[in-house]
């Protein structure tokens, strides 16, 4: 794929992140070449801050021809209407928690869970062992593509092994507000919802390849193919 004149993503290994704090504020993007030496690329992590272009890249490599898998799907589908997470958070939280069309209120429950440490603990609780199950079920069908699953949460809940490449997607702190508040949040709710999760810099430093989203669409696709292009050179 030839990925035009302008500057694409950086696509960096875990020993050229290591000054990335004081690099998250790049406006500009610079590629860098990775050096790959992870074996058979099967089962990929991606992971990131939020609003940081996990579903937009993953999106790209699912064209690209990955085999795609979204958690946060896996936790939208447990708490619709007959879902298995809807009885156990309606029996945490209330009754309010419930919305009319049966499934979770989860406009109402993440304004609980996100202003209230413990309450998001004990929400976790709950769901991520139902995601994990349904996770491994996924997984465990027969699929000669790479790959990639989408999990926010990736090192916070501790689910970073197992894994032959972890691949963290990131963006400047002041863009990352920008997309939050476009969004529809509210600057606290912002703020509260990049707090519960890992520091960007974190993040990347425990992944082992960054790409850095400060930059537009064409460029996040560029991203996508040299990613793909090393993972079926990898895998065939």
């Amino acid at each position: 794929m030839f990925c035009g004149a302008g500057v694409p993503p950086a696509i960096l290994d875990r020993s050229q992140a290591d000054g990335l704090p004081v690099r998250l504020c790049f406006t500009k993007i610079f590629i860098f070449n990775a050096l790959y030496s992870y074996g058979l690329m099967k089962r990929i992590a991606l992971t990131g801050g939020i609003a940081c272009g996990k579903s937009t890249l993953a999106g790209f490599l699912s064209e690209l021809g990955c085999h795609v898998l979204d958690t946060d799907a896996v936790v939208h589908a447990l708490e619709a209407p007959g879902g298995a997470a809807v009885a156990p958070i309606v029996a945490a939280f209330g009754p309010e928690m419930l919305a009319a069309d049966g499934g979770v209120d989860r406009v109402r429950l993440g304004r609980v869970v996100f202003a209230n440490e413990a309450d998001r603990l004990r929400l976790q609780e709950i769901v991520h062992p139902l995601v994990r199950t349904e996770l491994a079920r996924q997984l465990s069908a027969p699929d000669k593509r790479p790959t990639v699953v989408i999990i926010p949460l990736l090192f916070e809940v501790g689910w970073d092994k197992d894994w032959d490449v972890v691949v963290c997607i990131v963006c400047a702190k002041a863009e990352q507000r920008r997309r939050l508040l476009a969004r529809g949040l509210s600057e606290a709710e912002a703020q509260a919802r990049v707090a519960a999760q890992l520091p960007l810099s974190e993040k990347a430093r425990r992944a082992n390849l960054v790409v850095m989203n400060d930059g537009d669409l064409p460029a996040l696709q560029c991203a996508a193919a040299r990613l793909m292009d090393q993972w079926v050179k990898k895998t065939t």
